[in-house]
């Protein structure tokens, strides 16, 4: 129960810091992996929601230019699977397991963008220093 008030200069702090069962580096490595393993959650989810609509609602399938992982996989066909997501464009066809699908796609494309911005935000941080700092010179 005793608090040690004796002053550091860097030494003791850094070794009770070095000794955390997760130390600095794994501050990285832990989300970095995290957002690897959630590239292929992804694609099954999506997977999943283009067979869903191709087999309940072909209308809405075609309307988002019938697309697929892999056949017909253009950049148009994805900023329309992200409007649907994001627009909830899910509603109007009253299905709840597509629902429940877009909603659950939704919160975990949010918890990607927040962990993607967490790990590049040192670098944007860094290059935004050495933008500033060679501007200055």
């Amino acid at each position: 129960m005793f608090v040690d008030k004796v002053p550091s200069f860097g030494g003791a702090e850094a070794a009770r810091r070095s000794a955390s069962p997760l130390g600095p580096r794994m501050t990285f490595w832990v989300p970095f992996l995290i957002l690897c393993a959630s590239v292929p959650v992804w694609f099954g989810l999506v997977n999943t929601l283009y067979k869903r609509l191709a087999s309940a609602h072909p209308a809405k399938f075609h309307d988002m230019g019938e697309p697929g992982l892999i056949r017909n996989n253009r950049p148009g066909t994805g900023i329309r699977l992200v409007k649907f997501i994001f627009t909830r464009e899910d509603r109007p066809l009253n299905d709840p397991q597509v629902s429940r699908l877009t909603a659950f796609m939704f919160v975990f494309s949010i918890c990607y963008l927040g962990l993607f911005l967490f790990l590049a935000s040192p670098v944007l941080l860094a290059i935004l220093i050495v933008v500033l700092g060679t501007r200055g010179s």
